[in-house]
């Protein structure tokens, strides 16, 4: 139990956590801004994107769609979550289990405030999945990329053969990438929408993976998600 408690994640500390607030409401505000740019600056080009991609549109590449865009729903990525993170922590990574939790929910927050704030319409180009919310961000994108970095994180703290790191930096990658391509695909979301989904989702997970790795650090502590 001892070895527990001085392994819990040093964000609980009042300095580490007005930190994470701040980073927190940074990128709401960031997120903000980016949606109003890409609903003014960006319209027409993005409009075109989504068409040029529908007008490629087969039976094949429709069923790999929709097997990625299931992956990046809360569907699949919320379990994922809870069951990685009690890994983690039964096996003593409470640590690397924060990481994970906190760089997914705050992700999830972030996608949906922001959406509310900029209220961008889903392009008007038939949709392959029924959708009801904002266009911007693309909470999928912004899901997969904050489970899949984190987790990518914790698994390159192992610091394992070189082989089998790249093999798992690339399938992050690939999952990420292909989640986005296929909210695009679907013509639920704009490319900007994708983008801004993976820009603020990304740097969420990485300002929850530097507090708690530089407070673990500063404690003098192993850092057991350090990459």
């Amino acid at each position: 139990m001892d070895h527990l408690q001085s392994d819990l994640p040093t964000v609980s500390h009042r300095s580490e956590l007005i930190r994470l607030i701040l980073g927190f409401v940074l990128l709401l505000v960031i997120g903000w801004g980016l949606g109003e740019l890409a609903v003014s600056a960006t319209q027409p080009s993005d409009l075109d994107a989504v068409r040029d991609v529908a007008a490629e549109r087969t039976a094949a590449l429709t069923v790999i769609a929709r097997i990625l865009t299931t992956i990046g729903s809360g569907y699949v990525m919320f379990p994922l979550t809870i069951v990685v993170a009690v890994v983690l922590y039964v096996t003593r990574r409470p640590a690397a289990a924060a990481v994970i939790v906190l760089s997914m929910s705050g992700a999830v927050v972030i996608a949906n405030v922001d959406k509310r704030l900029v209220g961008r319409p889903r392009p008007p180009v038939h949709h392959l999945e029924s959708v009801s919310s904002a266009s911007f961000p693309s909470g999928h994108t912004s899901q997969a990329t904050a489970f899949f970095f984190s987790l990518l994180v914790v698994f390159l703290a192992r610091r394992g053969q070189r082989g089998p790191a790249a093999a798992a930096a690339v399938a992050a990658c690939l999952l990420i990438v292909g989640v986005a391509w296929s909210r695009v695909y679907l013509a639920v979301h704009y490319p900007s929408d994708v983008a801004g989904g993976f820009l603020l989702a990304g740097g969420w997970s990485l300002i929850v993976v530097t507090l708690l790795l530089r407070g673990r650090r500063r404690a003098g502590g192993r850092t057991e998600v350090d990459p």
